[in-house]
């Protein structure tokens, strides 16, 4: 049940990122827009010819496909687990939000990173991933401005106020079913930590994705090793300018998964006794 869990997540992701992308297809010069559109086209063309019939302004078949992986999700743990369907319906969507509340944090993290300038910050997938966190930050950038080169302020408010739409919502939900702990504020806190908590586990795994490629000189030009420099140097630069390599040794992604541990551990549940 794990892996079709994981599977099932996976898709959810790619679905949630076409819905942003509705320009993707097998001639996009953006190797990762082609490999979503092969990987999600096959079920979302059915979609479109039984539901969405015509030209629509939109595509919204994503939705409706993220829609149906929750409902099969659902029969799944019923099935398996004996769980009444509703209870593994709210579970699943709870799991949805969830996952796209850490995705988008994500996002809001990389948007922060091309503000100041990362390297390859303006390459095809720097560029596709500013479009898709400016849908969501551009109400905040009315109030705090936005430009290239001064570190993004909005992306880093749009990570708190997820935290308290995700505390918000967990703690709705448990107060439906009688279950709710403590206080709000409490539950909103706890979900700020739990984001920012995410974001350094994120990018603990890429600093060391990237340690490990880099004794194999990896292309420059591929967009996933794009996307591991862009999260990546903003960390590790600082560190090499106050610790250059020694002998040819790079020890800034060492130093990087210390401080980073050494925050998510000392650090970060200090916040919870706040």
């Amino acid at each position: 049940m794990g892996l079709i869990e994981f599977i099932i997540n996976i898709y959810m992701l790619a679905f949630g990122l076409r819905l942003f992308m509705p320009a993707a297809s097998p001639f996009s010069e953006n190797p990762i827009q082609r490999g979503l559109y092969t990987a999600t086209e096959p079920v979302l063309r059915p979609i479109r010819q039984v539901i969405m019939r015509g030209e629509p302004r939109f595509d919204w078949s994503p939705v409706f496909a993220i829609i149906a992986l929750v409902i099969v999700r659902g029969f799944l743990v019923t099935t398996v687990m004996g769980v009444p369907l509703s209870t593994s319906l709210a579970a699943g969507m709870l799991d949805v939000f969830d996952f796209v509340v850490r995705v988008i944090a994500i996002l809001f993290l990389g948007a922060f990173f091309i503000s100041i300038e990362s390297p390859f910050a303006f390459s095809q997938s720097g560029h596709m991933m500013h479009n898709i966190a400016h849908f969501f930050l551009a109400p905040i950038r009315r109030f705090t401005g936005y430009r290239i080169g001064r570190p993004d302020v909005s992306a880093l408010l749009g990570i708190v106020l997820l935290g308290v739409l995700h505390g918000l919502v967990l703690y709705q939900a448990g107060a439906m079913v009688a279950q709710a702990a403590g206080a709000p504020v409490d539950m909103i806190l706890e979900s700020i930590v739990y984001v920012i908590d995410f974001i350094f586990d994120v990018l603990f795994i890429v600093i060391l994705v990237r340690a490990v490629l880099s004794f194999f000189n990896p292309d420059t030009g591929n967009a996933l090793f794009q996307i591991l420099i862009l999260f990546s140097d903003p960390i590790l630069a600082p560190i090499r300018r106050i610790m250059p390599s020694t002998y040819g040794i790079d020890f800034s992604p060492l130093i990087a998964i210390l401080i980073l541990r050494f925050i998510q551990v000392s650090l970060l549940p200090l916040l919870l006794r706040i």
